[in-house]
């Protein structure tokens, strides 16, 4: 290995031959310390911000109803990513001033904690203002990934959050004398790296792997949001992938507590078991979004099949009634004809019996028979003289 010159104030990568001679924790603006680990917070926050921004006027979501959520969601995340942190840390801060507790400035909070907090306060805002908490999930934690992706390389700055002893390709070789003696195990004092009067130790750049694995993460999500189904989706999928990294990362930390008789971290089942839970629930739920889907396209195309042979029917019935419509009239036609027909027929009869009747009536009484018909005729004559009697006259007045 390379000659290392190493201080109070550097940190090394001696395996891929980089090295970091000045690392600080916080920087001075007019006398105001402020943590590097705060000033990346504040930058990952404004880059997140942008992210949701932006990916809700792409869904055509309403963005000041995004940024109030983040804001609520934040309060919460803040303060319950401290509170677990001081909670698990008790013995640093029994006895200090509320003051002090909540000041993060310098580290000390946890993820998981975090993500506690801000699901409580994000879910209550949602509930208030009646809005879709699935929905606002979906891209503020789009956001949270892009915070976490920066900020976790706070660790790296405050030289904490690391792994266990390891001499792999991204070792990193940290000034123990800098460090809290609780957080140095055996296997990491066995192989201590002594430079003079300064001793090192070699562990696993934790914050490293959570940076790379939240930066996959969130390509994998950015990918789901334009093809996911139902509401809530992108944010289960944040969470299973966020514990599906932490089991990883749990077991390359240092074995503090194990499951008895094992080497086995006691966190990693429960990691894998929220993991495996949270990634199915979204499996299935996203299965029957789809079968949903496919069942509302079949109930649209069987209407649309319904109408059309409703139509056919209702064509159908129309051309029936106009071809019944003309048959009956033609019916009603032949049918009066026919009434016609035998009407004069009917008529017909009685007039030829009357003939018959009369001509039998002249053989019989052969004398009266010439006597009317003589009488007929000589009435007949006088009708004719007096319609000419009066045709002259008429003539006469005009020619008058």
């Amino acid at each position: 290995m390379n000659r290392i010159y190493i201080t109070d104030t550097s940190i090394h990568f001696p395996n891929l031959n980089i090295d970091f001679d000045f690392v600080p924790q916080s920087v001075s603006v007019r006398g105001f310390e402020i943590s590097i680990f705060g000033l990346l917070v504040i930058v990952g926050m404004l880059l997140g911000l942008g992210v949701m921004i932006a990916i809700s006027k792409a869904r055509d979501e309403n963005p000041n109803l995004c940024l109030e959520t983040v804001f609520f969601s934040l309060v919460g995340g803040v303060l319950g990513a401290r509170l677990l942190y001081v909670g698990l840390h008790w013995s640093e801060f029994a006895g200090e001033s509320a003051k002090k507790i909540m000041d993060f400035r310098t580290g000390g909070m946890y993820f998981y904690g975090g993500i506690a907090g801000a699901v409580l306060l994000g879910a209550l805002f949602c509930r208030i203002r009646k809005i879709s908490f699935g929905k606002m999930a979906d891209i503020t934690s789009m956001g949270f990934l892009t915070v976490q992706i920066i900020a976790v390389w706070g660790n790296f700055f405050n030289r904490e959050a690391f792994g266990e002893y390891t001499d792999s390709l991204f070792a990193m070789l940290i000034p123990k004398d800098v460090l809290d003696a609780s957080v140095v195990t055996e296997l990491m004092s066995a192989h201590v790296i002594n430079d003079g009067e300064i001793s090192c130790i070699q562990v696993h750049p934790l914050f490293l792997y959570k940076s790379l694995w939240y930066l996959l993460l969130f390509f994998i999500l950015l990918f789901y949001t334009w093809k996911k189904k139902f509401d809530g989706e992108i944010f289960l999928r944040y969470l299973a992938g966020c514990f599906l990294g932490g089991a990883g990362i749990e077991w390359l930390r240092p074995r503090r507590f194990v499951i008895p008789g094992t080497e086995v971290p006691a966190l990693l089942p429960v990691y894998i078991l929220l993991f495996v839970a949270f990634i199915t629930t979204a499996a299935v739920r996203r299965s029957l979004s789809k079968k949903r889907e496919v069942y509302k396209i079949r109930r649209e195309e069987e209407r649309k099949r319904a109408a059309l042979l409703h139509e056919d029917v209702h064509s159908f019935e129309n051309v029936t009634e106009e071809i019944m419509g003309t048959a009956s009239e033609a019916a009603n036609e032949k049918s009066e004809e026919n009434e016609v027909s035998e009407d004069a027929e009917e008529n017909q009869e009685p007039e030829e019996e009357t003939a018959a009747g009369y001509a039998a009536e002249k053989k019989d009484h052969p004398e009266e028979t010439e006597a009317e018909d003589s009488e007929v005729s000589q009435e007949t004559e006088r009708n004719d003289q007096q319609q000419n009697g009066s045709a002259g006259k008429s003539e006469n007045k005009q020619e008058a």
